[in-house]
Order: structure tokens, then C-alpha cells, then sequence
């Protein structure tokens, strides 16, 4: 199997992982919601730069008891026009805890000011003509931690606005194109600290009715 199916199937069996997660915490709060009790919500996002990008973005957030969520996204781009030498190829994902707080955080899930600690793994290959390019052969891995602050725009839908901050590390090769192969130019040890993530996150809450209604119950 070459890399590009190592690397598929594992984004696979990341978004499979996504889709339980969705499907077991849905039934978890449709069951909670029949007492009127349950905190647990849940919310499916898509950071709008990443989008716009072209690096399609999907993710999803699970609010759990006393003001703490666990937030899992992931990215995946393979783009490739081979006689321009042009190549967009980014994939992996990241996890993040949050608390959040401050009086919307109280009546309206995923809402109002939120902190958080997170980590990621990506690859990445861009190549932007003239025969050179940049690619991550392995995967990069960074850490840090985040701030945010997300409010209401309708009934089932909040705008999420977020900025990360950590460290990130990893391979990086040089290349330039010849006779239809990359050739090394320039092997370096990525090791960089900063600004890592800018977020506009568009979060829908799915259901009908009062299934997985974003307004909070008055525990």
C-alpha cells in the first residue's frame, strides 16, 4: 500500500470514528432529553477558512457536564494539476478540550467564551509552480492551547471565532520537479512556535423539536 492509501484510509477510519461518536452521543441525548435533564449536546462544524481554502473541513463538538466540551476536526485536500506543477495536499485533524464560561455559556450550548488545550497531527505537499515544492513526508505534530468566542446567528446555528496558539514540529523535504519525479533539494527539522490556527467555525446543531436543542435546560 503507498503512502497516499496509508494516508486515505486512515482519514477513513478518522471520519468513521467521527460518525460513531456523532451517532452515540445523539442517542445518548435523545434519551437524557425525555427527563429534561441532559446537558450533552451536540454540534457539527466546519471552520469557513479552511473551506474557502479549498481544504474541505469537518468536525465535531460534544458538550459534556459543567462547562467542558470536547472538540475532534479534521482536514482533507488533494488537489493536483500535474503539467502546471501545481499541488494542494493537506490532511489531518485535531483534538481539543475546552471549558467555556461567562453568563451564554450557562443558558445556550457551545456558546459564549471558551479556553481550551489542544493537539494535531497533519501532512501537507504544496507545490506552486516553477518545479518546487515543499512536502511533509511523515506527519507533523503541534500542541498548545486556544481561545475563542462563539454566539447564536440562528436557532441551530452559532459562528465560532478562534484563535490557536502552540508548537509545531516535523520533517520537512525541498523538492523540484524532474522527468516526472521530485527531487530532494533540502531536508530541514520544522520547529515552530506561534500563531497555528485561525478559525470562523460555522456549528450546526442537528434535531428536530428539542432533540439537541442548543437552549439549555434550568438544572
Amino acid at each position: 500500500m503507498d503512502i497516499k492509501h496509508h494516508y486515505l484510509h486512515g482519514m477513513l477510519r478518522f471520519t468513521a470514528m467521527i460518525a460513531l461518536i456523532l451517532a452515540n452521543s445523539m442517542i445518548a441525548n435523545a434519551t437524557a432529553d425525555d427527563c429534561g435533564c441532559s446537558e450533552m449536546r451536540v454540534g457539527v462544524k466546519s471552520n469557513l477558512i479552511h473551506d474557502a481554502l479549498l481544504t474541505p473541513d469537518l468536525g465535531i463538538e460534544v458538550r459534556l457536564p459543567k462547562n467542558f466540551s470536547i472538540d475532534a476536526e479534521g482536514v482533507y485536500a488533494w488537489w493536483s494539476k500535474e503539467q502546471a506543477h501545481h499541488t494542494w495536499r493537506i490532511y489531518g485533524g485535531w483534538i481539543e478540550g475546552r471549558f467555556w464560561f461567562g453568563k451564554q455559556a450557562r443558558h445556550r450550548a457551545l456558546t459564549g467564551h471558551h479556553v481550551g488545550i489542544y493537539g494535531s497531527l497533519h501532512s501537507f505537499d504544496f507545490e506552486f509552480g516553477e518545479n518546487k515544492g515543499w512536502q511533509c513526508p511523515g506527519l507533523a505534530w503541534g500542541a498548545g492551547v486556544a481561545y475563542g468566542y462563539s454566539f447564536r446567528i440562528a436557532d441551530r446555528l452559532n459562528l465560532d471565532l478562534g484563535l490557536r496558539v502552540g508548537y509545531m514540529r516535523g520533517d520537512i523535504v525541498k523538492y523540484k520537479a524532474e522527468c516526472g519525479t521530485h527531487v530532494c533539494t533540502e531536508r530541514e527539522r520544522l520547529s515552530y512556535f506561534g500563531p497555528t490556527g485561525l478559525e470562523i467555525t460555522l456549528v450546526w446543531f442537528p434535531g428536530r423539536n428539542d432533540g439537541n436543542n442548543p437552549k439549555l435546560p434550568n438544572l
